[in-house]
């Protein structure tokens, strides 16, 4: 995509509006470079990574990017052979990793982070041990700290002492009588990095000394004392030794820096990145912005899109438009009179087109769609060119006529006011054929125009889509909105004469406008009322479907909610009616023979009310042979709880507790009938059972096997032997035994591992 297309569209001045947004100047030239990709795969990694980060600032806000160091220049010179850094260079180095440290915290914490911030995460080392020396050696005040060698230390400490020594043998001397007449002043002075005193200009009669310096009065004449001479020279050794040290440290420190040089540009090239995506999102949410689906089939469906120029200036009072062209429509013809924005919705059309092609998201209602063209092409505004001697409608075709020379088919084509600056007949006809022209060559072409001839073109060929420029025919003020299938007049007399034009021209106008010209506008004209009346009235019908839909729903809603209520109340008496019963057979239990009778009485009674007579209950006893219903087995009953209405059944390869109303007799088939059953038990020969070392489900069915041969031949007291060791095996047979009827659990006094069992 050529730079003057994007210029045209205004997609390099909005790249100056996103600069505003980023956090750090070191994403400047990342943002002016920004270009339309030319694969689909690259668009979406970058709305991939766009969203990631927006996801990132709405949970937890903007990333903590401001104040960051620009290190390029000193990681450039970091390679570089015996080069030594500053301390401004170390103090630029400690600050970047303190932010990489907040950077990395941040991220760390973020909530819902996606898989490209984690890879931000990972890639970002903030080396603390490198900031650790850094901070150990350089003081952020711009100095070498003592702790930065043993040497450094020491000379400075040295120094420290000796020049103690010289102020004090300096005050000393002025304190004395033979210096106090020729002292102009009574401090002591560092001049030439030599310390002195203030005298007078006499003072040689007293004392010999070296002069380095006289006040600018020559009034003040400050002299170092030969008597501290030598005591300064040891001072400028000292200086001497400390300067080579701290180049020494820097030196040292360079070179332990540079063997992490590629660590540093990791990060600088991970936070830059992070920051224009960063930029990238805070412009999507300042300008509500959504993310477009990219397509190849070349269609475009975006509702309620905005130009970012438009809502900078007008803000909310800025008019959507819906840009829609299905994949079977080559052209769009826009047309509409003059200041009524078709220029508007040509450049907010391309401008789009390539925010969505670089990975941007876009100003508009959610779910767009818009296809992904391998370049776009543009022409709008005035192409004369003085100093070629061009014409605006030579340099109009030239202009055209590159693009077309460029194309290599699949491109947009924009084309403001095609064919204009010459005879309407011709340049609908050039118009006309350039457009032909492009759709050969597979090109989607959008132009503006003037011409009456060419919306005639966009209605006779079925690739061709009529746009139309909304207008207020009474007010004569655009509403910079876009009518599909529609034609707009252009309204040039009209508007002139909505600008104040004399009303005597805008006759003349009228009287010098073409009868047919002027017959075929009123057609137009028609036609758009015609097809708003349409619209009005499809309206109407959409609302009348609409309110039926929201009719029938409602009345479905309130089928539902009735067959709900019906079912609960049905429900809810179901449970009452089974109350009911449960506290008659309760009763029929516990009251005398008399109280029987009227329980039954009142159970027939309802059971005639409630479903018909109630059945003759079977009599189930110790010993019967039953079926049970809920698992359709045979079996013979064990033991009953006739209060309870419980029983127990043996079913061959397992036993269970049943409702008695569960059991129904059924013949013994197990021998001639009448003939009793025999049950073949093995004596007891000790009532003791020892089971130390099983599992919990093989001693309980031990356990159970040993309690039924018991009961069979009433042994009445048992001995179970279990151990202690974790109490879990001894829980387990305790629980099952006092699931048992008729028998006494307790431990044994001398032994907490033995159970007890008595049957009663």
């Amino acid at each position: 995509m050529i730079d003057k297309t994007l210029f045209y569209i205004d997609y390099l001045k909005l790249l100056d509006v996103i600069k505003k947004y980023a956090s750090t100047s070191l994403i400047d030239d990342l943002v002016s470079s920004l270009r339309p990709a030319s694969s689909i795969d690259e668009v979406e990694t970058r709305q991939d990574r766009l969203e990631a980060v927006l996801e990132l600032i709405k949970w937890n806000g903007h990333a903590p990017l401001t104040e960051i160091p620009d290190i390029r220049d000193i990681l450039s010179q970091l390679p570089i052979e015996n080069l030594v850094l500053g301390i401004s260079d170390f103090i630029a180095l400690h600050d970047f990793l303190v932010r990489c440290k907040e950077i990395a915290g941040f991220l760390k914490r973020a909530f819902g982070k996606r898989p490209y911030v984690d890879s931000l995460l990972e890639r970002i080392d903030p080396l603390v041990s490198v900031n650790g020396r850094i901070r150990k050696a350089v003081n952020m005040e711009g100095f070498l700290e003592d702790s930065a060698s043993y040497g450094l230390s020491k000379t400075r400490s040295d120094l420290y002492q000796l020049r103690e020594r010289v102020k004090k043998h300096l005050e000393k001397m002025m304190e004395s009588d033979s210096v106090r007449p020729v002292l102009q002043d009574t401090y002591v002075a560092i001049r030439n990095g030599r310390y002195v005193i203030p005298l007078k200009p006499n003072f040689n009669q007293f004392f010999q000394g070296i002069v380095h310096d006289y006040s600018h009065s020559l009034k003040t004449s400050f002299v170092e004392p030969m008597a501290i001479v030598e005591l300064d020279n040891q001072i400028s050794i000292l200086e001497e030794e400390e300067k080579e040290e701290e180049k020494r440290i820097l030196r040292e420190l360079t070179d332990w820096v540079r063997g992490y040089v590629r660590q540093l540009e990791t990060n600088l090239d991970t936070i830059v990145q992070f920051d224009f995506y960063h930029c990238l999102a805070r412009f999507s949410l300042a300008y509500e912005s959504v993310r477009p689906q990219m397509v190849t089939d070349g269609s475009i469906d975006i509702r309620d899109a905005r130009n970012p120029f438009i809502i900078m200036s007008k803000g909310e009072r800025a008019v959507p438009i819906d840009i829609i062209m299905e994949k079977e429509k080559k052209a769009m013809v826009i047309s509409g009179p003059n200041a009524g924005g078709k220029t508007v919705a040509l450049k907010t059309i391309g401008l789009l087109a390539a925010m969505g092609a670089s990975g941007l998201f876009i100003p508009a209602r959610e779910n767009p769609r818009m296809s992904l063209f391998p370049n776009l092409f543009a022409v709008i505004g005035d192409e004369q060119d003085i100093s070629m001697e061009l014409s605006s409608f030579t340099a109009h075709i030239s202009a055209i006529k590159g693009l077309y020379e460029k194309s290599r088919g699949g491109e947009l084509i924009l084309i403001d006011e095609i064919g204009g600056g010459t005879e309407p007949q011709e340049a609908s006809a050039l118009a006309m054929g350039i457009i032909d022209a492009f759709v050969e060559k597979g090109c989607k072409t959008i132009v503006t125009t003037h011409l009456n001839v060419l919306k005639a073109y966009g209605y006779s060929r079925g690739f061709a889509l009529n746009v139309a420029t909304d207008f207020d025919s009474e007010t004569m003020k655009p509403l910079y909105r876009l009518l599909y299938g529609m034609a707009g007049v252009s309204n040039a007399i009209h508007v002139a004469e909505n600008c104040g034009m004399p009303r005597e021209i805008i006759e003349k106008s009228y009287a010098y406008l073409g009868k047919q010209e002027y017959m075929l506008n009123d057609l137009v004209k028609g036609l758009e009322e015609e097809r708003g009346r349409l619209a009005e009235e499809r309206m109407h019908l959409a609302k009348l479907r609409e309110e039926t839909r929201t009719r029938l729903a409602l009345l479905k809603e309130k089928r539902d909610e009735y067959l709900r209520t019906a079912e609960e109340r049905c429900q809810s008496r179901l449970l009452e009616v089974e109350r009911e019963l449960e506290e008659i057979h309760k009763e029929a239990l516990k009251k005398e023979r008399s109280s029987v009778k009227k329980a039954r009485d009142r159970l027939h009674l309802l059971s005639q009310k409630h479903g018909g007579a109630p059945k003759t209950r079977e009599v189930i006893r110790i010993g019967d042979h039953v079926k049970v219903k809920s698992v359709g087995r045979d079996g013979y009953v064990t033991w009953l709880d006739e209060e309870k209405r419980t029983a127990e059944v043996d079913l061959g390869s397992m036993r269970m507790k049943v409702h008695t109303e569960y059991l129904f007799k059924v013949p013994d088939h197990a021998g001639p009938a009448g003939k009793p059953v025999e049950v073949h038990v093995p004596h007891i020969e000790v009532p003791e059972l020892n089971v130390r070392g099983m599992r919990v489900e093989e001693a309980l069915s031990e356990v159970d096997r040993f309690v039924d041969r018991a009961i069979v031949h009433g042994t009445p007291r048992l001995r179970i032997v279990h151990g202690i060791g974790t109490g879990r095996l001894m829980d387990a047979i305790r629980r099952r035994l006092l699931e048992t009827p008729h028998i006494e659990v307790k431990g044994e006094e001398a032994n907490s591992g033995v159970t007890i069992v008595e049957l009663q």
